[in-house]
């Protein structure tokens, strides 16, 4: 029957990656990345392993679809009372379960690998590659006249671009010395320029605007003012009707997170609550506790979005157990 239930756990492990046995624990593959050792001299290609979290406690009925109720009662019972009494439990394939002084339940993992895509796969051993370099060439040293020649072409490369440089600033001087000259030309005709040539006083001057002799002269004291407008005797003024606040609804929820066998992870997880900013539920189911999160809202939105940073930050199973004092089934997600 052990061995039975053992080979279960590893099917299910391979199939759908995740197997609870309640009460005790839930046990989950794990994605590991490829592995290069220089030192051991060793490359492993990428692998799954089995993990084990002790807070899903709840049963997924996983077990008991493989082997039967019956069969899975007694699997869990025996496990839990090896547990209790200090012993060891050896899952063949998948690893060890043992508790620990603490009285956590904790997991050894095994090397089974429980990847489809690599399973085995072995591991390759790594022979790293030496080369020798090599002493670099000497270059050999020339004669005294290449040595010379040598000299002489770099030193003419200069030459030619400082004679571009000297072109290029005497053209720049020679530019630079007709506008001046222009410039000051144009100055010297507007000094010695003749009466005729200069513009008279009446030309700069503006042409002073004399007002029109028959304009009429108004006087202040016969202007009034047009009489203001009047309104109609059967004209009435509607006013529009005020917008009246839409009273909204208050909503109680509970978020359940999970479900634990010891008292001191429950106030654990309630104090972590707490420091998020949440507000803690529990419940007793039997001799578990149900830990949760209670949370009001006015708007759908606000418990959907609630629920999704639970279940971003503590775990997946996360699902809303009641709203208002009515119980809800689990979504399917």
């Amino acid at each position: 029957m052990h061995s039975a239930a053992t080979t279960s756990l590893r099917s299910l492990l391979m199939e759908e990656g995740r197997v609870c046995l309640p009460g005790i624990g839930t046990l989950l593959v794990v994605e590991q990345p490829a592995m290069v050792s220089l030192i051991e001299g060793r490359a492993s290609a990428p692998c799954a392993r089995v993990a084990f979290n002790g807070n899903l406690v709840v049963d997924d009925g996983r077990l008991r679809r493989e082997i039967g109720p019956e069969d899975a009662e007694a699997f869990v019972r025996q496990t839990r009372d090896s547990l209790e009494a200090g012993r060891t439990v050896l899952l063949d394939g998948i690893g060890k379960l043992y508790r620990h002084q603490d009285g956590d339940v904790r997991f050894s993992p095994g090397a089974t690998n429980f990847s489809k895509e690599s399973f085995g796969l072995p591991e390759i051993n790594l022979k790293p590659i030496v080369r020798k370099e090599k002493p670099a060439a000497v270059p050999p040293r020339p004669s005294a006249a290449p040595n010379q020649e040598v000299v002489v072409a770099k030193s003419a490369w200069p030459m030619q671009y400082r004679g571009v440089l000297w072109y290029a600033a005497g053209l720049a001087g020679l530019l630079l010395v007709l506008y001046l000259l222009f410039r000051l030309g144009g100055a010297i005709g507007e000094q010695f320029a003749t009466p005729d040539d200069r513009p008279t006083a009446r030309e700069r001057a503006p042409a002073l605007v004399r007002p029109a002799e028959d304009a009429a002269l108004i006087d202040a004291n016969d202007v009034r003012p047009a009489a203001p407008p009047t309104l109609e005797p059967s004209a009435t003024v509607v006013r529009p009707p005020e917008d009246q606040p839409i009273a909204s609804q208050t909503n109680t929820a509970i978020i359940a997170i999970g479900l634990y066998a010891r008292q001191r992870n429950v106030d654990k997880q309630v104090r972590r609550l707490s420091e998020a900013g949440y507000t803690p539920f529990t419940e007793e189911v039997g001799r578990n506790t149900r830990l949760g999160v209670e949370v009001t809202y006015s708007d759908e939105s606000r418990l959907r979005q609630v629920l999704r940073e639970i279940r971003a930050r503590y775990t997946s199973d996360a699902f809303v157990m009641r709203v208002n004092g009515e119980e809800r089934r689990p979504e399917q997600r």
